[in-house]
This record gives structure tokens, sequence and C-alpha cells, in this order.
């Protein structure tokens, strides 16, 4: 995918740099992005990769702030929240990926 790709003001906003979120926990963060395909992060262009990935924690923290807690102790996911925390990261890079036409 190249930048031409894009709509115009799709572009414009990649050239005026991407926002991204501060992530105050990055082993939650890492912890989380680790239930993605791997396949899927690469598909995503290198100049929005770390716009897709902080917004998409940042979201999940705001959204599932128990899930998010539990990212955040240390140590493994539980069985449960990982399972759950997968289902909703791949849901959400997958509609992200459709809407972009990310194949």
């Amino acid at each position: 995918m190249n930048l031409e790709d894009f709509t115009s003001t799709e572009q414009k906003q990649i050239n005026a740099g991407l926002s991204t979120a501060e992530i105050t926990d990055k082993d939650a963060a890492d912890k989380i992005l680790a239930l993605v395909p791997q396949e899927w992060i690469k598909k995503i262009p290198f100049f929005v990769r770390k716009h897709a990935t902080t917004k998409t924690i940042e979201r999940i923290a705001n959204q599932y702030p128990d899930l998010y807690a539990v990212a955040k102790k240390p140590g493994e996911l539980p069985e449960k929240e990982r399972e759950e925390l997968r289902s909703i990261i791949t849901g959400i890079f997958k509609e992200k990926m459709d809407k972009h036409n990310i194949k």
C-alpha cells in the first residue's frame, strides 16, 4: 500500500503526521498487541503503523478498562481475558483493515 492509495484528506493527515496515543504501560500494550496476528500488523503501511497500534490500545484502555487493568498486571494474561482481548483487538483491526482496503 502506497501513499497514493489513500484519499487526499488522508494523505494530508499522513504528511502532517498522524496522531498517536500516549501509552502509559508499554508492557500491557505489548501483551495486547501480541494477540494480533503479526502478518496483519505487517500489512499496515509503516507510516501509519504506530498511529494504528497506539490508538487501538488507547481505545481498548478506554472502552474496556477492566481488561486493560488485567493486562497491566505482571505476568501472562489469564486464558479467559486473553481470549476476550484477542477477540476485541482482532475485531478492531479487521474493521479498520476492511475500511482502508488492506487485504
